[in-house]
């Protein structure tokens, strides 16, 4: 609890007055003695446990009443907020996560999440801690400390705007870390403003145990959740898949493959209108959606001959998330989808290049390349799109080392296979460890189908992961996401953690005979090699897909991006859903599509993630207008009246017995 006038409280102890006046009124009694009095001081005697209680009680009423008058003048707080600091902490650090899910609207006033949150944590700091504590800011989309001079600024600064991106709370808790252990901050209070969902928080990374161990080291620290994890109710989300332009003898169109996707528990039938703008030039179609999802694959838009390139999107009727209601899009004369295998082994790179080559798209060509280790830096880093290296992992300071970083920086993809003879080197925090042989071949127990190399088909229809028998499997150490597990909770498939748009990838065994049945079955290995081909296609060409994110654009000058039909801060254009060009190249910018993916965490895996830390849960709505903090005068004026009644209770003579009448 805290107070607007805190000065005031030096007056406290005048509600010591009372007893001050009792004793003096004591002092100043005169004592006569009188003989007669003896019988009335036995009868005081007899009654002075009593009386000398009741005195107490009365003096202690006198003195709650004047102390909580005085409560009342020195304007208390408390509440959410309030209520866990118990004071004014050294320094308070707010971790803002303004993904694109944060947008989510209240319909009826317009305001977001992220806006709700920044309005109540800004007004309960101002009126709480004010300019007695540093203020530091860390967002999800730049992950830099900013000192902020007030809490007002959390409400107007462009850093706590809107994004398209996504958020990674553990490394925004990171962040917070660093800066307390870099600048010995003190009494810190960290705010964790999010909506809990599970694609945000990575609660299967390995990167929460080491955070929780350091977190428990600090003196001090008070960690606040301040959470909006209500859903859209009947939320709609769009995105496209592939824009290919085509052109016949006697027209041109594009093709364009959309998905449509709303709750799984939505069943009823609807008639859905879907917006088409081609280079301001708009048209409207209406689809019948029957499930949780819609596929529209290959639906042709007709375009004039001669326009050859240029940029469009895909709208929904607006609902209570906007962000996902647009996916913008950009097209151009295809690039050459080309993928380069670093092996020296031809009995495993054959099968690989053949699928690579086989045509998953007949308006695409493909040309997959095979080249031993030693002649890897005859990759053509800019016209690849997919590298897969089997080899030895190269180290983090050889020049082939940065390469590889600088084509996953670039948004490109690779997927990495074990050697026979591992060395001790990591990329991306994964490295190889030790093979083993299995007596009778291992089958895939667990794999991700909503997302990744095994998601299922356009379709619905899940991948036949579960058919694929290993018979040698080389173990993958470090920390990274898993996407598959043999029996046995053995990693089989894993990505790094790596930032920005690009992914790599670990394959724990080989495609060939002798390892798995991966080449022998193929339609898992040609779905998984051509998944990663179109990951790293998407920063090809001169018309490239890409998800919004500070790395989006490069680290050249941003002013030099020109965007269509908005007008966006330079260092906000990689964050923000549109379109961008820059000569020749047009750039889609988009959420990721794993914004769109409901699912929060819940309480139980919450407390899993804190276990041990000194944290608190504050569960809150858009539409709640309640303050975090405060002011609780009220109640004190309403003790000060009850401290008033008992003490006028206790003052109340004592009932007289009636007299007889005398008798005449």
């Amino acid at each position: 609890m805290t107070f607007l006038a805190p000065a005031l409280l030096f007056a406290l102890p005048l509600a010591a007055l009372p007893v001050i006046i009792h004793l003096i009124h004591l002092y100043r009694r005169r004592q006569v003695k009188w003989a007669a009095m003896m019988f009335l001081q036995m009868a005081q005697r007899m009654n002075k446990g009593l009386s000398r209680l009741r005195q107490i009680l009365i003096l202690a009423f006198r003195v709650l009443a004047v102390a909580a008058i005085l409560f009342v003048i020195t304007r208390p707080m408390a509440g959410g907020l309030l209520g866990l600091t118990g004071g004014v902490p050294d320094t308070v650090i707010v971790l803002l996560d303004r993904s694109a899910s944060m947008e989510q609207q209240n319909l009826a006033t317009g305001t977001s999440k992220r806006a709700a949150g920044i309005a109540k944590l800004a007004q309960a700091l101002r009126d709480t801690v004010g300019v007695r504590s540093k203020l530091v800011l860390i967002e999800n989309a730049h992950l830099q400390p900013q000192l902020l001079e007030k809490p007002e600024s959390l409400i107007d600064l462009p850093l706590t705007g809107a994004t398209d991106t996504t958020a990674d709370v553990p490394a925004l808790l990171q962040g917070a870390l660093d800066y307390i252990t870099t600048n010995q901050t003190g009494r810190t209070d960290v705010w964790v403003l999010s909506d809990l969902r599970q694609s945000d928080w990575d609660a299967g990374s390995g990167r929460w145990q080491a955070l929780r161990s350091a977190f428990a080291t600090l003196k001090g620290l008070r960690l606040h959740l301040l959470s909006y994890a209500q859903p859209a109710a009947q939320n709609l989300a769009v995105s496209v898949q592939r824009v290919v332009r085509n052109e016949t003898a006697g027209k041109a169109e594009l093709l364009l493959d959309l998905r449509v996707t709303r709750d799984a528990a939505s069943r009823e039938p609807m008639e859905l209108p879907l917006r088409f703008v081609i280079n301001d030039v708009s048209s409207t179609i209406k689809v019948e959606m029957k499930d949780s999802q819609l596929v529209l694959q290959g639906h042709a838009i007709p375009i004039d001959k001669t326009t050859k390139r240029g940029a469009g999107r895909v709208e929904l009727p607006a609902d209570a998330s906007p962000a996902d209601n647009v996916y913008h899009f950009v097209f151009d004369e295809p690039a050459v989808l080309q993928s380069v295998i670093v092996s020296d082994d031809e009995a495993e790179a054959g099968p690989l290049q053949a699928a690579l080559e086989a045509a998953a798209d007949p308006t695409r060509k493909y040309a997959a390349t095979v080249l031993s280790p030693a002649r890897a830096a005859e990759i053509a880093w800019e016209e690849v799109a997919l590298i897969v290296w089997h080899a030895a992992l190269p180290k983090a300071d050889d020049l082939i080392g940065k390469q590889l970083m600088n084509h996953l920086n670039s948004g490109r993809s690779i997927l990495f296979l074990p050697t026979e003879s591992a060395n001790a080197e990591a990329f991306g925090g994964l490295h190889w460890g030790a093979w083993s042989s299995e007596s009778k071949p291992a089958s895939v127990e667990w794999w991700r189908n909503d997302a990744g190399l095994l998601a299922n088909t356009r379709s619905g229809t899940a991948l036949p992961v579960g058919d694929v028998e290993v018979s040698r499997r080389c173990e993958i150490l470090g920390e990274g996401t898993p996407l598959a597990r043999l029996t046995g909770n053995q990693p089989l498939l894993m990505r790094a953690d790596i930032p920005g748009d690009g992914n790599a990838w670990f394959l724990g065994t080989l495609p060939g005979s002798g390892s798995s049945s991966l080449a022998r079955d193929g339609v898992v290995m040609f779905a998984m090699l051509h998944r990663a081909l179109n990951e790293g296609a998407r920063s090809l060409g001169k018309a490239q897909q890409r998800e919004a994110g500070a790395a989006a654009l490069g680290s050249g000058d941003l002013s030099a991006w020109k965007r269509q039909g908005q007008t966006v801060l330079s260092s906000e254009q990689p964050l923000r859903a549109g379109v961008v060009e820059k000569g020749d190249k047009l750039v889609a910018l988009n959420r990721p599509l794993r914004e769109d993916h409901p699912e929060a965490l819940g309480k139980a895996a919450l407390a899993e993630l804190f276990a041990g830390l000194d944290y608190h849960v504050i569960e809150d709505q858009v539409e709640n207008d309640a303050s975090l903090a405060s002011e609780i005068w009220r109640t004190f004026l309403f003790v000060m009246a009850l401290a008033l009644l008992g003490e006028a209770l206790l003052c109340m003579p004592a009932k007289r017995d009636p007299q007889p009448s005398p008798a005449r």
